[in-house]
């Protein structure tokens, strides 16, 4: 029976077709002054585009205004869904942190280059120096690129931002810190900050807190890269990854009794406040005209911040909808229209193929989708007919707008028919025996296509995620269990 061996485990994913599947305040609302950029003239046909994409971390499907929270306002994000499109089924290529982030920057599958998980602490392994990024093709085309906020793609010389293709970075290699200052001398090389590939003590970079820090940094570098050369800025905020803290003043904010929840919405009331000075920035800059802006959550809401996935089942690290789908907005000025929803599938795969194209550079070996033809009704067509994820002993795929397979281990098969069940609470194989066989074929020719992964999961990370992919792990409570 075909399989792909992978170090000391084997994963058989061919062998799904042949096993029998019966079990298988700044408060500052920019509003009035986004939507007014969205009707504004479109983007000068010869000039290229400022591109500046901004991640969340660990944020929950429903924990955003413009995703319907409750309790969660988030004003300048809100301003910015209203002036842009709002991708209602956007997803990412990985369900936790650094491969997610891999996926986005480089435009591909990131399984390419053995990129499939979290990285342990310490490790040499990371996104490879030849690997192309985003920011390596808008380089080679005129671009002035800066890297912002969290890394989290390696932490050795070749695979640091200024190798990648940034010519600044301004934030931390470690996937998270504490967002307090740190004491001088009191942290790890890998959680301090950097200017560039100087560390820096927190005292130097006179910040209170890490998220404003973020922000401010993205939003003084908007206004010194404004010009004549178009700019790339990436911004990866920390927020609200834990470990979960909040100012006085956002904790005040938000109200209601002390609980993990309440650190929760006041982390998320910073994070938008940073965002919004990086929006006034770029509006600041008379170029918002010319400026893309995408913002997207990296992967589901973590089991461990008190998040809300809604009606999404499960939660980071899972291949359940509430691993993989999560709250993405852009703003393109002459592609989208003002407070627009977009309902097919998209993925992070989608940013390279569509900025690059329109900033003049060449798109060989990217696997993402030149989004402009759909979202200007040139073509109503789906933009993808498959997308596909691995990690560990679980692997999944999406077929156009209803099928979905999750691969458990080497002998469970999942299918779930999105459109009548965008909660997954139903597996529907037994009764598409055809669809389930179809899929299986496609998903086992492409994970069987990856090359071995460069490092892999713990032997506690791949247990918790053959665990939290069974039928009865079905609530809240169960998922958080199986971090």
């Amino acid at each position: 029976m075909p399989h792909k061996s992978l170090g000391r485990y084997e994963f058989p994913y061919s062998a799904f077709m042949y096993k029998r599947t019966k079990a298988i305040t700044n408060t500052i609302v920019l509003s009035s002054v986004l939507v007014s950029c969205a009707s504004a003239a479109p983007m000068d046909a010869n000039a290229k585009p400022n591109i500046v994409v901004i991640i969340s971390d660990d944020a929950g499907w429903s924990d955003f205004g413009f995703q319907g929270s409750p309790d969660v306002p988030t004003p300048n994000l809100d301003a910015l869904r209203a002036s842009g499109v709002r991708f209602e089924r956007g997803y990412v290529t990985a369900s936790v942190c650094s491969p997610s982030r891999a996926g986005l920057l480089s435009g591909q599958y990131q399984q390419r280059f053995g990129h499939d998980t979290n990285m342990p602490v310490g490790s040499k392994h990371g996104m490879p120096g030849s690997v192309v990024t985003l920011a390596e093709r808008l380089h080679d085309v005129g671009y002035a690129t800066a890297s912002v906020g969290k890394w989290h793609l390696g932490y050795e010389p070749d695979m640091r931002p200024l190798a990648q293709g940034f010519d600044m970075f301004r934030g931390q290699l470690a996937g998270s810190r504490k967002y307090k200052p740190y004491p001088k001398g009191k942290s790890h090389a890998n959680y301090r900050q950097r200017i560039d590939d100087t560390l820096i003590e927190d005292e130097a970079a006179q910040f209170e807190w890490v998220t404003a820090y973020f922000g401010d940094t993205a939003a003084n570098l908007v206004k010194s890269m404004t010009g004549d050369t178009p700019y790339f800025l990436y911004v990866a905020f920390t927020a609200p990854h834990t470990p979960m803290q909040a100012s006085t003043v956002d904790l005040d904010a938000v109200g209601g009794e002390p609980s993990k929840r309440k650190t929760y919405r006041a982390m998320q009331r910073a994070l938008d406040r940073a965002v919004g000075n990086i929006l006034q920035a770029i509006e600041a800059s008379g170029e918002a005209d010319n400026t893309i802006v995408w913002f997207v959550n990296d992967n589901g809401g973590a089991t461990t911040n008190a998040s809300d996935n809604g009606a999404l089942r499960g939660m980071k690290g899972s291949a359940f909808e509430g691993g993989i789908r999560v709250p993405m907005l852009m703003r393109w000025p002459g592609v989208t229209s003002a407070g627009a929803s977009f309902n097919h599938p998209v993925s992070t795969l989608d940013i390279a193929a569509s900025v690059v194209p329109a900033a003049g550079g060449g798109v060989e070996g990217l696997d993402g989708v030149d989004l402009r033809p759909f979202l200007t009704g040139v073509s109503e067509a789906a933009p993808h007919k498959h997308l596909f994820w691995k990690r560990g002993p679980i692997v999944a795929m999406i077929e156009g707008d209803q099928w979905k397979l999750i691969g458990v281990g080497d002998d469970q098969l999942l299918l779930f028919d999105l459109q009548a069940d965008p909660s997954e609470q139903t597996d529907v194989g037994d009764a598409n025996p055809t669809v389930r066989l179809h899929m299986a074929e496609k998903l086992a020719a492409w994970a069987d296509a990856m090359p071995t992964p460069s490092w892999f999961p713990s032997e506690r990370m791949r247990e918790n995620q053959l665990k939290k992919h069974q039928p009865d792990v079905d609530t809240r409570a169960k998922e958080r269990s199986l971090p």
